[in-house]
């Protein structure tokens, strides 16, 4: 049986969907699995989690694989167990297993298990494993980790699920074993609290958040949003909690979704966060100072949401449908914030504005959604393209159609159309996204989305929003010139950056440095570092920016007319 890899993002597709399936009570027809998590606490951090999975299977012949896990998803580790951790059990008895490590591909990497004899009857697979260890110097990356702390554990299933090689659905029942846990410790996962039944591939579980412990959360009572977290933040969780409530409430109502969603926060032991989102859910990570990306921990948050709804279901690969997921994303949790009253109209310009510089700013911004797409988990601003390059083309394009519409058609119908589409049971993908720019816009419309995915500079509108209007600049592109992802240590030293003529030297531990939101907030200000080199502590400072280049802003222009956000 060949192991089906995909990237992260189409794997969200799949098991987004069949998050929404229904229980089984009403689909009786699909294979049993059973799973039951019980993590074992201890001086309120959890250090154990022992695993019982079982499975009804038609039975896998010898060589082919039974189990799958990552080893690696986008550069980050899981919990990387051997065949010789499992026992497997079938209606014949034990099941002796071999390890066989897949190809890797761009996301990384999986491990194979297969049975030296034929397989009969239901599966068994228990195991134990202790969560990740982490600390100042970890990279930062997506929160495919499952870390313990103060009062519980949470985590992607990603980093410890040993599932069936299928593609099939199954009948999931989830349970937690909490018994080794302290007294009003519960367990949750992205389907819901305690003992969950569902219907959904093998991949449902494992791209699904997990938390267990003595959680804080609200609202107090499990609803449509639910947010989850352990430690005390050094923001206030409770304000977030219920200002991210109210905007998803936004979100779902224009999507006309009434599915539940939940969210879970945890701390980071470096000064670093970032977001990501699985099953109808996502988990966002901030730093001991409450440091999370450039736009804020409320931004976040809105882009987090955002990609909930829009996205291409087709079959091409992760980086040629990038733009859409990460630039619809951007685009709606801009203007999602607006709408909703959550932020003005200086401050919607202002975070429109910062997206232009990273879009323009971009190293990589003539490379093709392929060719960025090779590079995606080899450098940080590669990945960032789809964000930058989506995010501008689908305001230029929201623009065009209602310049061809007089104002009937934007973006919200194309978005819409291919949701509810999709919900329906249709299959989206770029020759249907061609299709619908050819119907409204002819011709030019398809060229010019071939050009954006070749890595054609999207020279604007000039004017965008109704009171919008673009003016040329010169933007000066930040550049910290060592991996953003890793704030603890320096590595990745560009040859040439300021960082490196300032002094930095590869493996010099950090310990302390100012937040990437203010070195990006305030183009003229240095970094300010504290570093340790062996037995010395140094203080190294620098301009985090390359030589300027040109550029697009956005000006509110009253005499264009209102504001059509």
């Amino acid at each position: 049986m060949q192991l089906k890899k995909r990237f992260f993002s189409s794997v969200v597709c799949a098991v987004a969907t069949s998050l929404t399936m229904n229980t089984h009570a009403q689909q009786p027809d699909f294979p049993d699995m059973n799973i039951t998590i019980a993590p074992a606490m201890s001086n309120l951090m959890v250090d154990d989690i022992q695993m019982t999975i079982s499975f009804e299977s038609d039975g896998v012949n010898a060589g082919d694989t039974l189990l799958s896990m990552p080893v690696t998803l986008v550069a980050t580790p899981s919990a990387n167990l051997h065949a010789s951790a499992l026992k497997v059990t079938d209606s014949k008895g034990v099941l002796t297993l071999i390890d066989r490590e897949a190809d890797p591909d761009p996301s990384g990497q999986y491990r194979e298990f297969v049975p030296e004899r034929d397989t009969s009857g239901t599966i068994t697979v228990s195991y134990r494993f202790s969560p990740r260890d982490v600390d100042s110097s970890t990279r930062n990356g997506p929160l495919f980790d499952l870390r313990s702390q103060d009062g519980g554990v949470m985590g992607a299933g990603v980093y410890f699920m040993v599932l069936p090689a299928t593609t099939t659905p199954y009948d999931i029942t989830l349970d937690w074993d909490l018994a080794n846990m302290p007294a009003g410790s519960k367990g949750v996962w992205s389907a819901g609290e305690g003992k969950q039944h569902k219907v959904g591939p093998a991949e449902l579980v494992r791209f699904s958040y997990y938390a267990a412990g003595l959680l804080k959360q609200l609202p107090e009572q499990e609803s449509q949003y639910t947010q989850y977290w352990l430690n005390d933040a050094p923001f206030d969780m409770e304000a977030l909690a219920l200002q991210t409530h109210a905007l998803f409430e936004y979100m779902a109502n224009f999507y006309g979704d009434e599915s539940a969603f939940k969210v879970f926060g945890r701390a980071n032991p470096y000064p670093a966060g970032g977001g990501t989102g699985l099953a109808h859910s996502f988990m966002f990570g901030y730093g001991k100072n409450g440091e999370t990306t450039d736009g804020g921990t409320q931004t976040l948050l809105a882009h987090e949401l955002a990609h909930t709804w829009p996205r291409l279901n087709g079959d091409e690969p992760h980086a040629l449908t990038a733009w859409y997921t990460e630039g619809t994303a951007e685009f709606y949790s801009l203007v999602m914030l607006k709408r909703s009253g959550a932020i003005d109209r200086d401050e919607f310009i202002r975070q429109l504005n910062q997206r232009m510089d990273n879009y323009y700013g971009s190293r990589y911004l003539k490379l093709s959604n392929k060719e960025a797409g090779d590079l995606f988990w080899k450098e940080h601003e590669a990945q960032r393209v789809p964000y930058g390059r989506g995010l501008t083309y689908l305001v230029k394009l929201n623009q065009q159609l209602k310049n061809t519409s007089g104002g009937k058609v934007k973006l919200d119908t194309l978005v819409l159309d291919i949701y509810h589409r999709q919900q329906s049971g249709e299959t989206i993908g770029l020759e249907s996204w061609k299709a619908m720019l050819n119907e409204y816009l002819g011709e030019d419309g398809v060229a010019a989305f071939t050009a954006m995915t070749n890595g054609a500079v999207i020279m604007p509108e000039e004017s965008v929003f109704g009171c919008l209007k673009s003016t040329l600049y010169e933007v000066a592109p930040f550049e910290l010139g060592f991996d953003p992802m890793r704030l603890g240590k320096v590595t990745q030293l560009r040859s040439g950056s300021n960082a490196e003529k300032a002094g930095l030297m590869e493996g010099d531990k950090i310990l302390s440095i100012n937040t990437v939101e203010e070195m990006k907030n305030a183009p003229g200000n240095p970094t300010k570092m504290k570093i340790q080199r062996g037995s010395n502590t140094l203080d190294v400072s620098f301009l985090p920016r390359r030589e300027a280049v040109p550029g697009w802003h956005w000006e509110y222009d009253s005499s264009l007319g209102e504001c059509d956000i």
